[in-house]
């Protein structure tokens, strides 16, 4: 029996049909803070190899995730998308992938790139095949539509949760995953939000310096400066991603788009931060 990953949060997070998910995706493109335009896929671009991207209900943060996803549209499509996010429900053991099967969204099964996991899991072994830690968390589950919208159904995936947020583990990862992915069309994203429930201009300052110390590629800034502002819920994916990247040879992480909720709801007492970060060769 193939495995399905269900939909947690479709009707709730984001629209529930279809129709009603593409409306919505294309709403946000559109939206006063997002990208702009509905996305075209572009030729294969190999410089492109990671995303950081938000993932809190669509209605807050989907319009910073269009700034991540029409670049990734830019640069063409992918074989294999890697997301590694945060595990709110500690879930797992510490980190945990799905070997085989498909997750759902309303717009459609994206099966798991069963090759890459299982070299993922051999590599890393401290890495957990445990599809039943996946059930609820949604960090995983918000970024499949927009990649469906831009790739259709042309890509695999590979799913990771964690709440092990140790840096020299999360730096064993991001290499593991590097050698699993060599020589292939990938695209690599953690998701993550940022500060949480803080001041508009205190959440603005420690973003802004995470989002900097990000750009530096240097995983122990990283992971210091969000650990101590905790300015990063997804700071094991982060740190995972930017180890990996330099794996894979990046030269330069850029800012896409930086909003907080508060540009949204107009409370600006206590907001969370919502950041696009690309990662290039």
């Amino acid at each position: 029996m193939v495995r399905v990953r269900k939909p947690a949060y479709a009707g709730s997070w984001y629209e529930g049909t279809k129709e009603g998910l593409l409306e919505q995706l294309e709403s946000l493109f559109k939206g006063r803070l997002g990208f702009g335009k509905k996305p075209e896929l572009g030729e294969y671009n190999p410089s492109l190899i990671g995303l950081m991207v938000p993932h809190a209900g669509y209605v807050y943060s989907g319009m910073a995730a269009t700034w991540a996803y029409g670049e990734a549209a830019k640069h063409g499509p992918r074989d294999i998308v890697v997301i590694m996010g945060p595990d709110h429900h500690m879930a797992s053991i510490g980190f945990a992938t799905m070997s085989e099967g498909s997750w759902r969204t309303p717009l459609g099964d994206v099966e798991i790139d069963k090759q890459v996991a299982s070299l993922l899991l051999s590599y890393a072994p401290f890495v957990e095949d445990n599809p039943y830690a996946h059930s609820f968390e949604h960090s995983i589950e918000l970024q499949l539509p927009f990649l469906q919208l831009i790739y259709g159904g042309s890509f695999k995936l590979v799913p990771i949760i964690i709440h092990d947020f140790e840096l020299k583990r999360n730096v064993e990862l991001g290499k593991a995953l590097a050698k699993a992915l060599e020589n292939r069309k990938s695209l690599v994203i953690a998701s993550s939000d940022m500060s949480h429930y803080v001041p508009a201009s205190e959440a603005e300052e420690k973003d802004m310096a995470t989002i900097r110390a990000i750009e530096s590629l240097d995983e122990k800034r990283v992971h210091s400066i969000a650990s101590s502002y905790e300015s990063l819920c997804g700071l094991g994916p982060v740190v995972a991603l930017v180890s990996c990247m330099k794996e894979m040879g990046c030269s330069k992480a850029s800012l896409l788009k930086y909003y907080h909720s508060g540009e949204i709801s107009g409370d600006y007492g206590g907001v969370v931060g919502y950041a696009s970060i690309a990662f290039y060769k």
